[in-house]
């Protein structure tokens, strides 16, 4: 008797563990809003990232911008970058939209979140697992790991306490 539970709490601790694991983001490219390419290279410059997925169509995303762009500046020097991925940049055949972008580029500069905007491509989105509601936000350490996610809008005050959290399990 002793033995089998033994077994089957080893087997629930391994599964725990393995949940809990921090999910990391391999290798991609991705293209930002000028075509500019991109890698996973990108977690390197900061400590943490804040990859927040929004879309043309959505109300709660292009809300929050403004305040995403002012914390992009405020959250710089403590090792934060914001990098927006753009979920809807293609048309409805599944290829690149230029007036897609256009009007993505249009909703950044109108909003104020002069962050990097990245396309979010299949690769990319592999890594980031299924989502089913934007704004989705991910939360990504220097090493390319997961530490955080978070559905919805927030206020700026919401964020910069996400954020610092994020930030402190990132290290």
């Amino acid at each position: 008797m002793m033995k089998k539970f033994l077994l089957v709490a080893t087997v629930l601790a391994m599964m725990a563990s393995s949940a809990f694991a921090a999910k990391k983001i391999g290798a991609f490219k991705a293209e930002d809003l000028e075509g500019a390419a991109h890698d996973e290279a990108i977690f390197q410059q900061v400590p943490l990232t804040m990859f927040n997925v929004w879309g043309t169509f959505c109300p709660p995303c292009l809300h929050e911008m403004p305040d995403l762009g002012r914390l992009a500046k405020e959250m710089a020097p403590e090792g934060v970058q914001i990098v927006g991925l753009l979920y809807d940049w293609f048309d409805p055949a599944g290829r690149r939209s230029e007036k897609q972008i256009a009007k993505a580029k249009t909703l950044v500069e109108r909003t104020g979140a002069d962050y990097l905007h990245l396309l979010l491509d299949d690769g990319l989105a592999r890594y980031l697992g299924d989502f089913s509601a934007i704004p989705q936000t991910f939360f990504v350490n220097g090493r390319g790991e997961i530490v955080g996610e978070a559905t919805g809008a927030r206020s700026a005050a919401q964020w910069r306490e996400i954020i610092r959290e994020m930030l402190a399990k990132a290290k």
